[in-house]
């Protein structure tokens, strides 16, 4: 178990921390065992997105081989399975070890959103000249996340190869490829993940963005020329290379290209 909002059930605490704390959030029940390989790849995706949503959702964990009452009770035939319970009454399920990008889908579904916090007020930074190699990245890292790869190329035009901005100007305008990519009509998995991604980035999601384009790199990594790395770059840069949710995408990508 792992994180502030994720919790051991048990048959004696189901009606405390199932059926009462979900009259006033949400709880998802994941059923696992330790035996179950799927078990293992899903749940720490679960616990992830429970500490980014922030409270929005509480996971719990049954071990439906300890808790084979819970289990019946819930009609599992199946392990992994997951049963989202809200006002002390299951909402809706799903079996199998899901992407990430489907679990956010299923929990979105139900209007379960990622609660965010605002972060006190930041001194104010030194003004930049917006016509400066500083400015310009900053005003395309705008207009990238605003999906307008047009406005993307014209602001960064002209950045000097010596220019120490030179290398993420380059991942920006590299980046444009998968927003500005015909997709319609586009049927392959790794295809349909590109498209995911950018209605993620449209809605200013670009974590989902993130992580639907990571499906796309473990669906084909080579789909049309290697589109869905070219996006995360594009989304590294929108979102700042010292941001440290970075790390995390980093590794994963890497370790399914290489």
């Amino acid at each position: 178990m792992a994180g502030p909002h994720v919790r051991d059930i048990t048959a004696a605490t189901f009606q405390k921390e199932v059926v009462e704390r979900s009259m006033t959030r949400p709880v998802l029940l994941d059923f696992w065992a330790a035996w179950c390989g799927p078990c293992k790849a899903l749940g720490p995706v679960l616990e992830r997105i429970a500490g980014e949503f922030g409270g929005a959702f509480e996971l719990g964990k049954v071990d439906s081989d300890k808790e084979q009452d819970l289990a019946y009770a819930f009609g599992v035939q199946g392990i992994p399975y997951c049963v989202l319970i809200d006002g002390g009454r299951p909402l809706d399920a799903f079996s199998g070890a899901l992407p990430e990008a489907e679990v956010r889908r299923f929990l979105q579904r139900h209007g379960v959103e990622p609660i965010v916090v605002e972060a006190p007020a930041a001194p104010a930074a030194p003004k930049v000249d917006p016509d400066s190699p500083a400015g310009r990245v900053a005003r395309a890292r705008t207009a990238a996340a605003a999906g307008d790869p047009v406005a993307v190329r014209e602001v960064l035009a002209g950045i000097a190869e010596e220019d120490d901005r030179h290398d993420e100007a380059v991942r920006l305008r590299t980046g444009c490829e998968w927003l500005e990519a015909d997709l319609a009509g586009a049927s392959a998995p790794a295809e349909k993940s590109l498209i995911a991604a950018r209605q993620a980035l449209a809605r200013k999601d670009v974590v989902g963005a993130m992580t639907a384009l990571l499906d796309s790199v473990a669906a084909d990594k080579a789909c049309r020329g290697g589109l869905a790395r070219k996006g995360m770059l594009l989304c590294f840069a929108i979102v700042g290379e010292d941001d440290e949710r970075l790390d995390d995408f980093r590794r994963r990508l890497a370790t399914l290209l290489y």
